[in-house]
């Protein structure tokens, strides 16, 4: 009896806050608040169809979006092939699989900024078929660096080490019952266009638009190719993560250049981006829906089919880019026997 005579005296003691408009406010705040929150997540992969079986080989997979991306589809039933630079955080992630009940995963090295370490890792990977390519690995806010092999590091890593990737292992995507690409994009190619006569933008260099164009170029990449690959089982689609927190983009990023500016930032980014998990889900779905095995050449974004840019529709370019790209990558096409010196 003392304690619901207690009770009730705290309630009494609340009731005017409770019979105020600052209650109804605060709990409308919070309405909004969950509201744009749940919004700005966007949705799951609607469905939870498997790939038992299926090797699949996820660039950049050792944190952020591709970590999240090897994990789903890892509880999935998939095989898991992280293709990463950095082994030691790859081999982390690769034991989180591993522990899944019939999880596996393996790790091999890839730096995609260098189109020899492309090369090799295509000629290291003792597998006859692929059935799950995605082209994950990216880089952005990246001050402006050149490879040895003479490319701007945004152009090489996100764009055209994939595309490399991607020509060397078609014979293994072809060999699979129906082989899928997926090449991760993302909301920058709207803003962006491809400078055809200056990739390296040493002209007018901002990394912003040497990341926008990588993006771009995957969108076009991918548009080329479904024709290229029309009459064969092998799909080839791009897709938009969203603005995602949490990720090792943001290690340069203006948002992070002080303290200050990081602090009055978290609260934002909480509600406007979406965390890596959210952010995977639109590539898983491009992975593992089965009504998606003929769709190729095709952009989506937020789980559903959707249409990029202006830029990201010109097959004229789309071709002119291609014809350029195999230019650049055509001395490392060849696969040589490997060589444990080379």
């Amino acid at each position: 009896m003392d304690q619901l005579e207690d009770f009730q005296k705290v309630l009494q003691d609340f009731s005017p806050l409770l019979n105020s408009y600052w209650a109804y406010a605060v709990g409308a705040v919070l309405g909004i608040l969950t509201f744009i929150r749940s919004y700005m997540a966007g949705p799951n992969c609607p469905n939870e169809e498997r790939i038992d079986g299926k090797i699949v080989i996820i660039t950049g997979s050792s944190s952020g979006i591709g970590k999240e991306t090897a994990l789903e589809l890892a509880r999935r039933g998939g095989h898991i092939i992280l293709a990463v630079r950095n082994e030691e955080t790859g081999k982390k992630v690769a034991e989180e699989i591993n522990t899944m009940p019939d999880g596996k995963a393996e790790v091999k090295y890839l730096n995609l900024s260098s189109l020899k370490s492309v090369q090799q890792f295509a000629q290291k990977l003792e597998i006859n078929e692929v059935d799950i390519l995605v082209n994950n690995a990216g880089m952005v806010f990246h001050p402006y660096e050149k490879t040895k092999e003479g490319f701007e590091m945004h152009f090489v890593s996100n764009y055209l080490g994939h595309l490399l990737l991607t020509l060397l292992l078609l014979p293994k995507l072809k060999a699979a019952k129906q082989g899928r690409i997926i090449n991760v994009a993302g909301q920058a190619h709207a803003v962006s266009s491809i400078h055809l006569e200056d990739m390296n933008l040493e002209k007018d260099y901002t990394a912003r638009e040497a990341f926008g164009q990588s993006k771009l170029a995957l969108i076009l990449m991918a548009r080329h190719m479904s024709q290229i690959l029309k009459e064969t089982n092998v799909t080839i689609n791009a897709t938009n993560p969203g603005l995602v927190r949490g990720t090792n983009h943001m290690r340069r990023s203006p948002i992070s250049s002080t303290y200050i500016i990081k602090l009055i930032m978290q609260p934002w980014m909480w509600l406007l981006l979406k965390n890596p998990a959210q952010g995977a889900q639109t590539t898983v779905y491009a992975a593992v829906t089965k009504e998606l095995e003929h769709y190729s050449g095709k952009y989506f974004s937020d789980c559903e089919l959707k249409k990029p840019s202006e830029n990201g529709t010109d097959d004229i370019m789309a071709e002119k880019l291609y014809t350029k790209s195999i230019s650049l990558v055509k001395s490392f096409m060849v696969l040589r026997c490997t060589d444990s010196t080379s």
